[in-house]
Order: C-alpha cells, then structure tokens, then sequence
C-alpha cells in the first residue's frame, strides 16, 4: 500500500525545508534529490548527489523526452525535477508548490505534503544571515511570493518558525 508514503516539504526561500530535511535524515529517512540546470550555490557548499544533481540543460532536455519526470519545471531561469527513479527510492523530498500542482494524482495521492510557511521577515533575515553572493536574495522572495500566493495543496501546515 502506498498511500500517503511519501513526506513532501514545501515552503518559500529560507522557510527551514532544509532544517526539517536533516532531522529527518537523522532518523534514518531517505532524502528525494532533485535534478537541476543551475550551478551549485558555493556559499552553502552543496554537492553533487546530496542536495542535487546537477546537469546541464541538454541533459535535462533528454531526460524530458525520455519521460523520467514525476514532474519537473523552471524556476527563476533554471530547471529543476525529481525522476521517478528518485521518487520511488525516498521517503522524503523538497519540493515548490508548483511541482505540486504537476504531480499526477497518481503519485500526489503518496503524498504528505507538509507546508513550511513562516513570517516573511524572518525568512529575509535568513536568507541575509546566510549573505549568498550566487543569488539575489530580493528576487527570490519576490519568486517565492507570487508562486505560493494561491497556494493551498498541502495536508500539514507549519507556521511557527521555532520548529
């Protein structure tokens, strides 16, 4: 039975998706990594394989065409998608709300969509603290703020930033 096996986390530019990602690998659940044309962001040292796979946009083309998508999309300039290789192999993903709203019923019924939505000030603190020269920290939020304006396809919703 596969019903609600997937824990999906959602949320805005510096909401704690990543935070929240730990702590449950911590317990032992198997992170989702995602597929992506933009370069890694060297400020937060992410790598190959762990916090995403990175390829370029011929690659990902191919992959499109080749249908290994449970849904995939660009964002802000770059494309970014979970296979359904990596879905079948995670217990817990991060994704946007509108890879949410691309997933067929098929796999959106797996999962238990957890939605991370604190106060923007705090989240514009984050992502100042975290001082990323890679992105433009206003743009994001400006993204963020009209992506999630509607958003409303979620089973859990978390408000309280002290998570």
């Amino acid at each position: 039975m596969h019903k609600r096996s997937k824990l999906v986390l959602v949320g805005k530019a510096a909401a704690g998706k990543d935070y929240l990602r730990t702590r449950y690998e911590n317990r032992g659940f198997v992170f989702g990594v995602s597929y992506t044309t933009r370069p890694p962001r060297k400020r937060a040292n992410e790598k190959e394989g762990i916090d995403y796979y990175f390829v370029n946009e011929e690659s990902f083309k191919k992959m499109i065409e080749e249908d290994q998508f449970v849904e995939y999309q660009k964002f802000n300039g770059w494309y970014y998608g979970i296979t359904k290789e990596e879905f079948e192999r995670c217990d817990i993903m991060i994704l946007n709300a509108e890879a949410i709203e691309l997933l067929s019923e098929e796999y959106r019924d797996r999962c238990f969509v957890t939605y991370i939505d604190i106060p923007i000030e705090v989240r514009r603190s984050r992502i100042i603290e975290r001082n990323d020269p890679d992105d433009n920290f206003e743009r994001r939020i400006q993204a963020d703020e009209e992506q999630f304006r509607n958003f409303l396809d979620f089973d859990c919703r978390i408000t309280n930033h002290n998570f």
